[in-house]
């Protein structure tokens, strides 16, 4: 009996024929690695290490979640399998379950992690026949840029190349301060630090670039050239994430993440540190040159939040400043140096209400500008700017959209100078203060109709100085055809227009030049010691501010563009652009009472743009881009019945950008450009005359014809190799961009012996390795 009730508890203990075993729900997080994204839409299977086979799977959500199941154990053998990113297999234990919160997957994306280097054409959108649009992306890995925004924008076709790899922008043959840089809805005072090392926006700030060399829209204003739109981003709201970059010119920073209820901000900052590292280098290296001393920096901070119902406001400061030193070689004075600096806070607020889109954005903006030559001369402005752009667009019918909008920018500025008089023991203080204003009303349309589409506008300009006002219109059309869905043409014609003053002898900032009564026509000059270099006339925009020191009467210059593009689509990666483009340019400058017969200045520009594009598949991009252009000045001179006309001082016959990108394995990647371009027109000294000591040299040189010498051709080899290493939590990358990777002695100016009578090339940057690292997370 003992036995029997013995066996009959060791029944009652086991579990029942059949009685399913417990089970059991785990649930976890998929991220991609590095950038740490959440990764959506993910196949997610269970299946068992051992003994009797069973699998479970599940999609991960939005915000990368996962929930698996009715597990019979939860140790097993975890999948994963998501777009874009490697699979995922790795046994797991039951207690990698077992902790406080689920556990993070990272998975490692395909290929070099978030990087593409990609240039879109604008197809429709914007009302330009070459409206080209880059994304942060597509710059990155371009050799000769340092993933800098608008040095990009130089392997474009339309963008001459300047003298020295300076911070200027010559769009189709326009003069620096003839083009506008717009960060968000206002321009900036400036586009790059001087002397053009790096762009005063960085690229990781932005959301895309827009670069419109010419017939641009009824938007923008007070520009005769073209445009350049780099349009701000909002952060990032998926967490916090950085980035921190460090080469040996430059360091920057940026933090970025969510704030409040749907909202995000981002915070960035770079310097650079180019002056230390010239002052590190030995006396031996730098012995017979001139001393540059440039030192940069700048910062960004941009808020954004949803106001009410379809609103968003958002508030931005950014600001930047430059030193830069410039001392002649063997030279004992001081030397010159250009001071400059800017502070603004912008405010937008953007409203979405039925059919309509509202745009209001006030901002006021601080400059400050110093030149300071020693002794001889000293300039200062100080500029207080109050910006506007309200806009209301509408669609009325489906194909046609109307914008309605208004923009103005008030300039109260004060001056000081400080100079020398008839008596060299005699200095001149000389204190003003101004009102400048530019008022744009502008009207907008843009109506589609099948394979054929009309954007028409018109402007309303009004420029007032201290003595009078100046009012213009400026009415600009555009037509499209798409013929075939492979093909697209547009034709665009326009007029433009921009404030003209009496140019100040500032103008020519930290550089001199010659010439006398002729003094805007001769090349900008650096005197060293027993010999004379002469520049081509672009260097005089060193500083591309308009004036600085703009008194008297004002004008407004006139522009009028036409242009033709062909669009062609040759394969499903493979694109061609053409277009053809003329402008016609009168200064309209503003007489003077002192100088009453003024000479009127035109100019004439004619060209052609070609641009074969390869889009960036799996692993290969590039394109070639080629300008061909022609442009000549003509100066009439009323007084005496004299008409002079010669080549413009952005007169870029030829340039050619050739580059390719290929993405190697191991997330290694290696991109090359190759630049060949004519030189820029200068005007020469043929000879010398015995000036009996009353020169500033003697003996004193002879010009030539304006403009009737040209620099000698310049070409050049950049390299870039690029590798990343995606860890868990952030991107590691390292580049070497190696730019003259021949070492071309490139000639940036001509240099004369002390009569005249011998030359050499004033050669440009030899061999440059630049190294650098870049982490984010």
């Amino acid at each position: 009996m003992i036995a029997l009730a013995f066996v009959a508890c060791l029944l009652a203990a086991a579990p029942a024929s059949g009685q399913p075993a417990a089970r059991t729900t785990v649930q976890g997080t998929l991220r991609s690695a590095g950038e740490r994204l959440p990764v959506a839409g993910a196949r997610v299977f269970a299946t068992a290490r051992r003994g009797r086979a069973w699998t479970r799977e599940t999609v991960s959500d939005g915000d990368g979640r996962f929930l698996l199941d009715d597990l019979p154990s939860r140790a097993f053998v975890l999948i994963v399998v998501a777009p874009g990113h490697q699979r995922f297999e790795q046994p797991v234990p039951a207690d990698y379950w077992s902790r406080r919160k689920p556990p993070t997957i990272y998975l490692q994306p395909q290929g070099a992690g978030g990087y593409r280097t990609i240039v879109e054409q604008e197809r429709v959108s914007k009302p330009s026949p070459v409206s080209t649009r880059l994304q942060p992306e597509e710059i990155a890995n371009l050799p000769g840029s340092q993933g800098d925004p608008l040095r990009a924008l130089q392997n474009l076709p339309g963008v001459a190349r300047v003298p020295g790899g300076l911070g200027l922008l010559i769009l189709r043959g326009a003069a620096p301060n003839q083009s506008q840089v717009f960060f968000g809805e206002h321009p900036l005072p400036r586009a790059f630090h001087i002397p053009g090392l790096a762009s005063i926006v960085p690229a990781g700030v932005l959301q895309g670039i827009e670069y419109v060399p010419g017939n641009f829209s009824a938007h923008y204003g007070n520009a005769v050239g073209g445009i350049i739109h780099l349009t701000p981003r909002a952060g990032r709201r998926d967490g916090v994430h950085g980035q921190a970059k460090l080469d040996i010119i430059s360091a920057g920073a940026r933090l970025e993440g969510p704030f409040g209820r749907g909202g995000s901000f981002i915070l960035a900052a770079q310097r650079g540190y180019l002056d230390l590292a010239l002052s590190a280098l030995p006396d031996d290296a730098t012995r017979g040159l001139p001393a540059i001393s440039p030192r940069y920096h700048d910062y960004q901070f941009i808020f954004d939040h949803p106001a009410g119902r379809g609103g968003t406001l958002t508030m931005r400061l950014l600001g930047a400043a430059d030193t830069f030193k410039f001392r002649a070689a063997y030279s004992s004075d001081e030397g010159l140096s250009m001071q400059n600096g800017f502070h603004r806070v912008d405010l937008a607020y953007r409203k979405r209400h039925g059919r309509w889109d509202f745009l209001l954005a006030p901002a006021v903006r601080f400059d400050r500008t110093d030149y300071d030559g020693g002794w001889e001369f000293l300039r200062r402005r100080n500029d207080v700017v109050g910006l506007l752009r309200a806009e209301a667009s509408v669609r009325p019918w489906r194909p046609l959209q109307l914008t309605l909008g208004v923009d103005t920018q008030l300039d109260h500025y004060r001056s000081f100078r400080r100079a020398r008089g008839g008596d060299k023991n005699l200095l001149v203080d000389t204190r003003t203060r101004g009102f400048l204003t530019s008022t744009g009303v502008y009207l907008h349309s843009q109506l589609e109709l099948g394979r054929y589409a009309i954007v028409a506008g018109a402007r309303f300009n009004a420029f007032t100085g201290a003595l009078n006002a100046a009012h213009t219109v400026d009415p600009r059309l555009l037509l499209r055809y798409t013929p075939h869905e492979r093909v697209r043409i547009q034709l665009a014609a326009g007029t433009y227009s921009q404030a003209s003053y009496r140019r100040s002898s500032a103008g020519a900032g930290v550089f001199s030049q010659w010439g006398g009564p002729n003094l805007p026509l001769g090349g900008p000059t650096v005197y060293s010691g027993d010999f004379m270099t002469v520049f081509p006339a672009a260097i005089r925009y060193l500083d591309p501010q308009l004036e600085f020191d703009p008194e008297g009467r004002i004008g407004a210059s006139r522009a009028v563009q036409y242009s033709a593009n062909l669009h062609v689509d040759l394969s499903d990666h493979i694109e061609l652009d053409t277009t053809l483009f003329h402008r016609k340019f009168r200064a309209n400058t503003p007489p003077d009472p002192a100088v009453p017969d003024l000479p009127d200045i035109r100019s004439t520009t004619t060209g052609v743009e070609v641009m074969l594009r390869h889009d960036l598949t799996a692993r290969l991009f590039g394109w070639i881009a080629y300008t061909w252009m022609r442009s000549t000045t003509t100066i009439s001179f009323a007084e005496v019945y004299k008409t002079e006309k010669f080549p413009s001082d952005f007169d870029q016959r030829h340039n050619l950008v050739m580059l390719v990108g290929y993405k190697l394995p191991r997330r290694w990647s290696i991109a090359g450009r190759f630049r060949l371009v004519t030189g820029l027109p200068y005007t020469p000294f043929i000879g010398a005359i015995d000036g009996g000591g009353l020169y500033a040299t003697d003996p004193a040189p002879l010009f030539g014809a304006t403009n009737s010498a040209r620099m000698p051709v310049f070409h050049q080899l950049d390299l870039r190799v690029d590798r990343t290493w995606i860890l868990q939590r952030c991107l590691v990358g390292a580049y070497l961009d190696v730019m003259n990777v021949y070492n071309h002695q490139n000639a940036e100016g001509i240099t004369y012996s002390q009569d005249y009578s011998r030359t050499r090339n004033a050669v440009g940057l030899p061999i440059l390795p630049v190294l650098g690292v870049q982490i984010s997370y």
